[in-house]
């Protein structure tokens, strides 16, 4: 008997198949499409990976959708509650992977739509998949197409130490330079590359709203601060302002005097940052101040 990890890679070699969503049945008698249909789930985690609209923009898809219906298929992962770490359950999940516009604006106006059925071996290998399809979107920012870049360099780089180590065994193939690999594929420089890869890094510690201003050109966040910020000691998604920590200060009023002073020092830096270096020094300092907060 084939074991679990057989049959699954025999599943993930199967073609895509795209479903067309029948005519509504009776009550009660939902069939397999119907099924998968209702039970999608989007994971906020893979939801971070799409571009998102406008109000015009959103505003204009939602019209084609009403004048045409839904016309491209929405993307889904077919995967395990067991293999997303909810305990040992093998029932199937669908995880929405591409169209989070398109299914929200068809749920809310009750429109039909097509699925497609994708397996993965894990979830990196969707966030790679989903990324390529970003890069493959028309009329992206500059800022967008470094991001995207950058992703991408990250989530290969991450994998090249395992590689490195296979090789070293004789286990495996001869481990390719992610950088000058990418650089070929989007007609770049590989010092380009490995500089998307600290913007993405130092992109993924703002906010998802300051985040997206960054993406749309509308923040005056340099990429040069951004970049900096991927040895910055911050969380993902945590900072809100440059000047956050800052703020965050002057409501204290129990401030040492060797705080205090710090908190002077920053607020004169922060006035003159105009380089990356300067900028890596107030990171420095702020840094210095987080701990003392």
């Amino acid at each position: 008997m084939a074991s679990k990890k057989e049959l699954f890679k025999k599943k993930a070699q199967e073609l895509t198949t795209i479903h067309n969503i029948p005519k509504p049945t009776a009550l009660g008698a939902f069939n397999d499409i119907e099924r998968v249909k209702s039970s999608i789930e989007i994971l906020p985690e893979l939801q971070a990976f799409i571009r998102p609209l406008t109000d015009e923009q959103f505003g204009q898809l939602e019209q084609n959708i009403l004048a045409h219906g839904c016309q491209d298929a929405l993307i889904l992962w077919e995967t395990s509650a067991y293999d997303l770490g909810r305990g040992e359950s093998e029932l199937s999940v669908y995880v929405l992977i591409d169209g989070h516009n398109r299914y929200k604006i068809c749920k809310k106006n009750s429109i039909d739509f097509k699925i497609m059925l994708k397996t993965f071996e894990s979830i990196e290998a969707v966030k790679e998949y989903m990324i390529d399809l970003q890069i493959g979107r028309r009329n992206l920012t500059l800022e967008e197409e470094s991001y995207y870049r950058g992703l991408k360099y990250n989530a290969q780089k991450g994998k090249r130490g395992v590689a490195l180590q296979l090789a070293q065994e004789g286990r495996g193939e001869e481990v390719v330079n992610i950088a000058e690999n990418l650089a070929e594929q989007f007609n770049v420089t590989s010092r380009t590359i490995k500089n998307d890869g600290k913007f993405a890094s130092g992109l993924n510690k703002l906010s998802s709203e300051l985040r997206q201003e960054v993406l749309q050109g509308k923040s005056k966040i340099s990429k040069k601060e951004i970049q900096a910020l991927a040895d910055a000691d911050f969380e993902e998604n945590s900072i809100k302002s440059l000047g956050e920590i800052i703020n965050e200060a002057n409501t204290n009023e129990n401030l040492s005097p060797k705080t205090e002073k710090l908190l002077l020092e920053i607020k004169k830096m922060a006035e003159k940052v105009r380089s990356k270096k300067a900028c890596e020094q107030l990171i420095a300092k702020l840094n210095e101040l987080k701990d003392m907060l």
